[in-house]
């Protein structure tokens, strides 16, 4: 496959691999990105014989998030509920990773921000590099933090911990990502692709069946932790949110930040 693909796929055996390909852009997410994610996992559903899905991100990052110049949403017109279908489009891609038969592994470094950080947190297991540094920025932007992420890192870190990175939207490092459990293993960034595969050794010398039952098992716990239920709203906010004048003056501004950061 060429190496301009912005999303990489690789079958292997009982694995596949989904490794995000725009490294220059720190792995930013569009629609692009979106479509080949969710087409892979929709195939994921009837391919009992994969057993393992690993997510990876090209470069020094695994992910910055939504792609602020174009867009992480199609441009789309029509009705009402159209555009509220296409606003859900990433939320769909969580609730898929969640619900796919095969056992889940993000293997992180770097910049871990945004959809990138709820795209790895809706994984089974996070592996990271010590230089990872997590932050959720929406409510920076203008805009609440929709996705069902604060649900979702509040099942894996309980709610007071997932209410201080939300709503401060400060930078989360290594440390802290593995002393609240978010995440599972910790390694310096040359040892990381090392350690991701001796966990992919690990699961995969796990009789086949019983680590299927466990991996449906555990996944519908996390389904019915509260206020997992409740991501059905998320569409309507961040409608809303996208055309309110705040917003859009705050992503100039936050844009604007970072390019001044050395």
């Amino acid at each position: 496959m060429p190496d301009t693909e912005d999303v990489i796929i690789t079958y292997e055996a009982e694995i596949v691999r989904i490794k995000l390909n725009r490294p220059k852009q720190l792995n930013a997410l569009n629609e692009s990105v979106r479509s080949k994610i969710a087409t892979t996992l929709n195939d994921l559903f009837e391919r009992p014989d994969i057993r393992l899905l690993v997510l990876t991100g090209d470069g020094p990052s695994f992910c910055s998030g939504a792609d602020l110049k174009t867009t992480s949403y199609p441009k789309v017109e029509g009705s009402w509920s159209v555009r509220r279908n296409r606003t859900s489009t990433w939320q769909r891609v969580l609730e898929q990773l969640d619900r796919i038969p095969q056992v889940t592994i993000a293997s992180l470094q770097g910049h871990v921000v945004g959809g990138g950080a709820l795209l790895a947190t809706a994984c089974d297991f996070r592996v990271i590099s010590k230089d990872v540094v997590l932050r959720i920025p929406e409510l920076a932007l203008g805009i609440p933090n929709v996705w069902n992420g604060t649900p979702l890192l509040a099942r894996e870190v309980g709610l007071p911990k997932a209410r201080d990175w939300v709503m401060t939207t400060r930078k989360v490092f290594a440390d802290e990502l593995v002393q609240c459990g978010w995440a599972q293993r910790c390694v310096n960034t040359d040892d990381l692709s090392q350690q991701t595969e001796t966990l992919i050794e690990e699961l995969l010398a796990v009789p086949p069946a019983a680590l299927a039952l466990t991996r449906s098992m555990t996944s519908a716990l996390g389904r019915a932790k509260s206020g997992m239920q409740l991501g059905w709203a998320d569409a309507d906010l961040q409608q809303w949110a996208l055309t309110e004048d705040e917003h859009k003056e705050t992503v100039e501004r936050y844009v604007q930040s970072i390019r001044s950061t050395p």
